[in-house]
This record gives C-alpha cells, structure tokens and sequence, in this order.
C-alpha cells in the first residue's frame, strides 16, 4: 500500500507560500473598499473595484463574514464587521499623539464651543484619529477612524502646505480633483495658490467645501525635524464672520497646534504615516 507523503517539495511550498500572500492581499483589499462614501457594497462593487470575477469576488467575502470582518445586510450586500471595527479602534488607539493631545484639544473645544478634530495623512486622505463634539446638531456624522479626501477639508490642506512640492505632486496625482460639493477646489494650479495662503498665514480654511454648511479652520502639528505629521481643525456649523474668523477662532486653532507641536518636540513623538 503506498503512503502519502506530506511534505511537499520547495518548488510547491513556495507556490503555496505566494498563493497565500496573495489571498491576504485580496482579502486586505477588499477591506480597503469601505469609506464613509461606500459604507455598504454588493458583490458586483467589490468584484468591479477589485479587478476580481464575481464567484471569487463572493467566496473572499464569505470567508470575512465567517471570521467577523464582513458583515451582511442583505443578500449579497457586505459592510465591515465588527471585527474590522475593533482592529481599526486598536490601531488608532496604540498611536501616543491623540491621547496626548486630548487635554490641548478639549481646550480648545470649551473655548471656541466648536467640534475639534485631530486627522492624520494617509495617502490621498486624511484619516480621523481625535473628534471631540460639541452640542450642534448639524456636525458631521464623522468618527475615529473616518476619511476625508486631503484636498477638500482645512485638515489635509494645513498638512500639504508644509509638504515639499513634490510630494504634495505625488499625493494628489496629475488629474483633475473630486468635487465633492460645488465649492471645493478641483484645479491644481488654484489649489497650490491657496496652500502659498496657508503657509504665509498659518491657517487652513475650508468654506463648504466638503460639506454644505460647514466650515473649518485648521492647523498643522510638526515634529522635531519641522515635519507636518498631523493636524488639528474647529468644524462650524454656521456662518462664519470674517473678523471673528481672522481674530478669534484662527489664533486659538494655531496657538493649540502650536502647543501640541511643542509637546510633540519635547517627547519626541512621530505619528508621520502615509
């Protein structure tokens, strides 16, 4: 009787081996497809997205769904799971940064009376790490963890300004931008002025631009080596005056990002992730 082996030879282990990076990859970026534009997507979104045909498309998300990181709202209709949830809390929550910055950004919420946030850079996004509201019924349905395009808040803008040229070049492409709202900036030339604006300024500004309605102030946070590595804004859900605007909530936005970088400096803390 002939016995079957269970070792396999190099050549079929690392075949094995690249099949299962390869299965990670795909599952990875099936995940990745999720945002606060797609929060829910069907098997034929996620098979187009990912270049994958359907029945593969689908076998990858029932293999999520068993272990928790996709869940089904309706036939063929996945969004992240719990699972996915508590991995992106984790992540979020290991950084020092937004547990340090916490008290300087409380301040600023009692003294402005506006929603703070705290947003890293991530690509071509920025991604929530710190959002502290405040008693407004019109604030964004936005939490940890969400992501905005970098070109369209007072975040990513505070962020690219400090940026060298060339990298800011390869963040956002060559092409035209999105427009997310029929205020927001989709011309590169026009979008370089105002980052010239910021830097000689100080301060980002975002009138409607990602939502209607709201407006932001921003601020970059620097490391040691004068790197922007985060950033911090007030959301404002009413008309914004000038004079207030100029006088009152952008000094505050800049004193606290200032503060910030001061202890960032001091404790030698980098949270530059792209």
């Amino acid at each position: 009787m002939a016995r079957t082996s269970n070792n396999s030879s190099p050549g079929e282990a690392e075949n094995g081996k690249k099949d299962l990076i390869q299965s990670v990859s795909r599952a990875l970026a099936i995940l990745e497809l999720f945002n606060e534009r797609r929060p829910a997507l069907t098997t034929g979104e996620i098979a187009s997205l990912t270049g994958l045909n359907r029945a593969t498309a689908y076998r990858f998300c029932q293999t999520l769904l068993s272990l928790g990181y996709l869940e089904e709202t309706e036939a063929r209709t996945f969004r992240p799971g719990l699972n996915a949830i508590s991995l992106a809390r984790a992540a979020l929550s290991s950084r020092e940064l937004p547990e340090m910055a916490r008290p300087y950004l409380q301040r600023l919420r009692e003294s402005t009376g506006e929603t703070v946030n705290m947003a890293l850079l991530n690509g071509a996004d920025v991604v929530y790490v710190a959002r502290l509201l405040n008693d407004d019924l019109l604030a964004l349905r936005l939490f940890v963890g969400s992501r905005l395009p970098v070109h369209a808040t007072s975040l990513g803008r505070a962020i690219l300004a400090f940026l060298p040229r060339e990298e800011v070049e390869e963040i956002l492409g060559g092409g035209a931008l999105e427009a997310v709202t029929q205020y927001t900036i989709t011309d590169l030339d026009k979008l370089s002025q105002e980052l010239d604006r910021i830097r000689s300024r100080g301060y980002s500004l975002n009138d409607e631009e990602m939502v209607l309605g709201i407006r932001g102030v921003g601020a970059p946070v620097f490391n040691a080596s004068g790197r922007p590595i985060a950033a911090i804004n007030v959301s404002i859900a009413r008309p914004l005056d000038k004079a207030e605007l100029r006088d009152v909530i952008a000094p505050q936005v800049v004193e606290t990002a200032r503060a910030i970088t001061t202890l960032v400096t001091e404790l030698a803390i980098d949270s530059d992730h792209r």
